[in-house]
């Protein structure tokens, strides 16, 4: 597939199309181990290919997350703005005194 086609499709489709190439690397894996795959280039460009939808996903879960936080930091049209007072100093609080050592003798 090709990354325009993987952009184009929905978390759930990516999902499921994620699931199927994992299970297809460990299908290839088994028949490397048997001496069955025809070409280890497969099992490669597999492992590339499930890299790069992992890549796209979570390059819209950012997205997503990124668009919820805009929401959240705009302010409201309704809300007014109230201007806090600046806040007050507290009295800073008297130290003891010190003692006085007695004189050693």
């Amino acid at each position: 597939m090709r990354v325009r086609e993987v952009r184009e499709l929905n978390a759930d489709d990516l999902a499921a199309k994620i699931s199927d190439t994992r299970k297809q690397i460990v299908e290839m894996r088994f028949h490397l181990a048997m001496r069955k795959l025809e070409s280890p280039a497969k099992l490669r460009n597999s492992k590339k290919d499930l890299a790069r939808l992992l890549t796209i996903q979570t390059e819209q879960q950012q997205q997503q997350q990124q668009q919820q936080q805009q929401q959240e930091t705009q302010p409201k049209a309704t809300a007014t703005a109230v201007a806090k007072k600046p806040a007050e100093k507290k009295p800073a609080a008297k130290k003891p005194a010190a003692r006085k050592q007695p004189a050693a003798t």
